[in-house]
């Protein structure tokens, strides 16, 4: 024990007069700036322009002043004139422009009135895509109540009588039966309520689980230099493997407690058994998967060349971004595709077990057949 102590903390030294491995860890404090800069930022996935033709107090000004209070992934702008959120289209600064009516509730009164609907607010948008539909959607949310306020008034005072029941009765009444709030609580399984409008921070975890894949392959490539240079010429071949995996411990358990600290500065750690239990497995499944390659490879050069492949199949393979369900088993050859699922899935989370022994036993097969070539 205290031969590995020994070991452990002259592995430590030697790394940390490496450059290559304080840029790796240095890594992570960047990012974390990065994205809680960017969190703090004004959320826009769709900039819409806003222009309303009539005067302060109208329906159309007090749907304009609404809908640029609101806090939502879409972000607004207002133009004094038609003809300047026209060129702010043009000139790609805004992705659509709604133009509001004069008398927009008058007509919605007479809309209502006669029983039917009919376009009211123009929309000039320079392409036609699924976010620009969704901003549709939006802005139909938004004046429709007022329309089924009308027909609603309307139709009490068809079936009542004009002066059987008062305008702010029937506004009291009204504002009373309507809904407010969201239909739905965003929440993930074994962690707190998601924050609905914070997309920025959603694929941190992803992000930093590839990053300490990179760090894996860091330890590997600084092994495989070891070797070159020498450092194991007096341990017999059935003893290196467990210095591969011992050089993996190192630099992933550095890794490890960087990665904690950032999910915990980003606010995206959940339940802390389960956090624990499933990065521990993730740093001996990237250690496997790492050292598998390095076996196979052997060569600094070739693994050099298949680190930014690996990089790009992970972030479209694993669910970062997005989870692509239609490419099927090809996923589970990356570790943090278990470990991202695992956060959520006590399933997944078995899976990721299997995953680091049955890569640990494979490593062992793969050193026993080298042994026997030697």
């Amino acid at each position: 024990m205290k031969r590995v102590l020994t070991w452990f903390v002259l592995t430590e030294k030697r790394l940390f007069k490496k450059i290559s491995y304080i840029v790796v860890l240095l890594m992570v404090p960047v990012l974390v700036w990065g994205l809680m800069r960017g969190a703090r930022q004004e959320a826009g996935m769709v900039t819409i322009g806003l222009y309303a033709d009539a005067g302060e107090g109208s329906f159309s000004e007090a749907m304009v002043r609404k809908l640029m209070e609101e806090k939502s992934i879409l972000k607004y702008e207002i133009f004094e004139t038609e003809e300047a959120g026209r060129r702010a289209l043009e000139e790609s600064r805004v992705d659509a422009l709604w133009i509001f009516p004069k008398d927009l509730e008058e007509e919605l009164r007479a809309l209502a009135k006669k029983g039917r609907i009919r376009p009211l607010v123009r929309v000039i948008e320079r392409e036609d895509d699924v976010a620009l539909i969704f901003t549709r959607e939006v802005l139909c949310s938004r004046i429709f109540p007022r329309f089924v306020y009308f027909a609603y008034v309307d139709y009490v005072k068809s079936h009542l009588g004009e002066e059987a029941v008062s305008e702010e009765e029937l506004q009291e009444i009204y504002d009373g039966i309507l809904w407010k709030g969201n239909l739905f609580s965003p929440e993930v399984t074994d962690q707190k309520k998601a924050d609905a409008d914070s997309y920025v921070l959603s694929p941190v975890r992803g992000l930093l689980s590839i990053w300490l894949v990179l760090a894996g392959f860091a330890a590997l490539l600084y092994y495989i230099m070891d070797v070159r240079k020498g450092v194991y010429d007096m341990i017999p071949q059935r003893k290196r493997l467990a210095y591969a995996f011992g050089m993996q411990g190192v630099v992933l358990l550095n890794c490890g407690i960087v990665f904690l600290g950032a999910c915990r500065i980003l606010g995206v750690l959940g339940n802390p058994v389960r956090e624990v239990v499933a990065l521990l497995l993730f740093l001996i499944a990237i250690s496997v998967f790492c050292t598998f390659l390095g076996m196979v490879l052997r060569r600094e050069d070739a693994i050099g060349v298949l680190i930014p492949f690996a990089v790009l199949f992970m972030v479209v393979l694993c669910p970062v971004f997005l989870d692509l369900r239609q490419i099927g088993a090809i996923r589970g050859i990356f570790p943090p595709y278990f470990y991202l699922k695992s956060i959520s899935s006590g399933e997944y989370l078995v899976n990721l077990a299997g995953y680091a022994v049955s890569g640990l036993l494979l490593c062992m097969l793969m050193n026993l057949r080298t042994q026997k070539n030697s």
